[in-house]
């Protein structure tokens, strides 16, 4: 998967209205709260094959973050 359709996929999992890039601090959206951690866990898990945990989710800041913790290798 490239990188673009990451966000792409991601912002409509969550619901996103803004646009969002590689630098984007998914926490500070306005439509982050519990329940997108819970779908971000899920799409993840679903397309990944990585479990996500809370720990995880508090490391994360960034979009590019969200990446490197998937692994870049991933992406193309």
């Amino acid at each position: 998967m490239n990188k673009q359709k990451f966000i792409a996929e991601l912002s409509e999992e969550l619901l996103i209205e803004t646009e969002v890039t590689l630098d984007t601090k998914f926490k500070e959206l306005d439509e982050w709260d519990s329940m997108g951690a819970l779908m971000l866990i899920g799409y993840v898990s679903d397309n990944f094959e990585l479990i996500l945990n809370s720990k995880d989710i508090d490391s994360l800041d960034t979009i590019h973050s969200l990446i490197q913790k998937i692994g870049i290798e991933k992406f193309s």
